[in-house]
């Protein structure tokens, strides 16, 4: 019984040894098939009727055609794995639970507070800026070297877009019509510490508790891209929206650093090539969606202001000795690299 009980444990081990990420066995390399496909499980915060949906299923189908069907790829949408926990799902990339992730960049700061540095206050003063600073510069560069270190690898990164500010009280026009709102945030500290500089009640719960809080009146109201307002149906319980595009956010789709190791070198290029066309997919169709949401929010009740120039600057005289207080935490070689060089 003790030589079948030792026989069976090596053979477990055999096996664990073998497999690949995803849990299943089966080859790597890029020629020839396995008998049975690697399944790899890629987790996505929003919905699925949200517009990251399209790098998700995009990447799935192009990972299964150009493998052969050697990997298949699941998605879990609305954070199914993590339990709707943010910072849980980039912790289940960095540890290698989660084989694939789409996730917002902001939510990793809780592991690299140096990621703050997307996130500041009016650093982008539009697209252009973004391109040329994250998607084609040294900034994107910085954030992936950094996300890697902590065990993602960066395939690609895609958009989230500008976050713009709703709520259920007043239309927000000048920093006065910020005081004693309880805004929801995500697990940002810069955005705590700017939000309570503009005299707001900064709330830190979990994405998929805000609907029911805004609903509820437990928060007055919240901060986010449109897309992301549009996929939680946010704007069913909000009276109000300032586009102020205060803040840029970028997503990641990555590959836990524990599976991409697992990968052929063929592979890997077929990987990152999925990964590029899937996130292009999806910044397109986030960018050329923005007006037909604003529109949509607008046709349903919403009322929507724009701040002029004027009315951001008194905004900005406010938060921006942020860049002084993160100074030590983000460092001045990284606020070069995103352009700031004050």
């Amino acid at each position: 019984m003790k030589k079948v009980l030792a026989l069976m444990m090596t053979l477990a081990l055999v096996v664990g040894l073998m497999s690949g990420c995803g849990g299943s066995s089966g080859g790597s390399s890029s020629g020839g098939s396995s008998a049975k496909p690697i399944e790899l499980r890629m987790a996505n915060t929003q919905a699925e009727a949200g517009l990251w949906h399209i790098a998700s299923e995009t990447f799935k189908e192009e990972i299964e055609k150009n493998t052969n069907g050697r990997y298949t790829v699941s998605i879990f949408y609305n954070d199914q794995l993590s339990g709707g926990d943010l910072q849980k799902g980039w912790e289940m990339v960095f540890t290698g639970e989660v084989d694939l992730d789409f996730r917002s960049v902001m939510n990793a700061t809780g592991f690299e507070p140096k990621l703050f540095v997307m996130t500041m206050p009016w650093l982008f003063t539009g697209y252009d800026d973004v391109d040329r600073i994250i998607f084609n510069g040294a900034g994107g560069d910085a954030m992936k070297e950094l996300l890697e270190a902590k065990g993602a690898h960066v395939l690609a990164f895609g958009e989230n877009g500008f976050r713009q500010i709703t709520n259920n009280v007043r239309p927000i026009h000048t920093p006065d019509d910020m005081k004693n709102l309880k805004i929801r945030i995500p697990p940002n500290n810069m955005y705590i510490s700017l939000f309570q500089r503009l005299g707001a009640d900064p709330q830190n719960m979990s994405f998929s508790e805000v609907y029911t809080a805004l609903q509820q009146n437990t928060v007055d109201g919240q901060e986010n891209p449109w897309g992301t307002i549009k996929s939680a149906q946010i704007q069913e319980v909000q009276k109000y929206c300032t586009v102020w595009n205060y803040s840029y956010d970028a997503t990641a789709l990555s590959i836990s650093q524990k599976c991409w190791n697992t990968l052929s070198d063929e592979d890997k290029v077929i990987f990152e090539e999925a990964a590029k066309k899937a996130c292009q997919a999806e910044i397109d169709a986030s960018r050329a969606s923005d007006a037909d949401i604003r529109a949509e929010f607008e046709a349903g009740g919403m009322q929507i202001n724009d701040l002029t120039d004027d009315e951001i600057k008194a905004f900005q005289e406010i938060v921006m000795p942020l860049y002084d207080e993160f100074r030590d935490q983000i460092g001045t070689d990284l606020y070069q690299a995103f352009g700031y060089n004050n």
